[in-house]
């Protein structure tokens, strides 16, 4: 979900009912009534822009049940290291297989029901 705001630089003054996240702003007193309903931004766009994606990813990392970001990512990058390794050793059992048969790699992929290892 992008943060959708009005422009306040073109647009000052603005009534609540054309305001974009009116919720968001208001909660967070990032907007500020005049009158009747009539509001101005009474902080800079780029502290609700920070606040909006800071506030994003504290929701994707409570759904996800992430305790650590840092360590949630160490321990993707070493899976991830882990599938590479993985698919390496794979790729030259197939490549020596190959060689042994006298046939290509690529038909040891199709033997093997391989997709694109890339």
């Amino acid at each position: 979900m992008d943060l959708e705001l009005n422009n306040w630089e073109k647009e000052k003054i603005i009534h609540k009912n054309k305001i974009l996240n009116f919720e968001f702003l208001n909660k967070n007193n990032f907007i500020t009534e005049i009158k009747d309903s009539y509001f101005y931004l009474s902080v800079e766009y780029e502290k609700v822009e920070e606040y909006f994606y800071k506030e994003k990813c504290d929701e994707i990392i409570n759904r996800l049940n992430i305790k650590d970001p840092n360590m949630e990512i160490k321990e993707f990058i070493a899976k991830l290291n882990l599938y590479n390794e993985l698919k390496d050793i794979a790729q030259a059992m197939m490549g020596k297989i190959a060689d042994f048969k006298g046939s290509t790699l690529k038909e040891m992929h199709e033997l093997f029901s391989v997709n694109d290892l890339e």
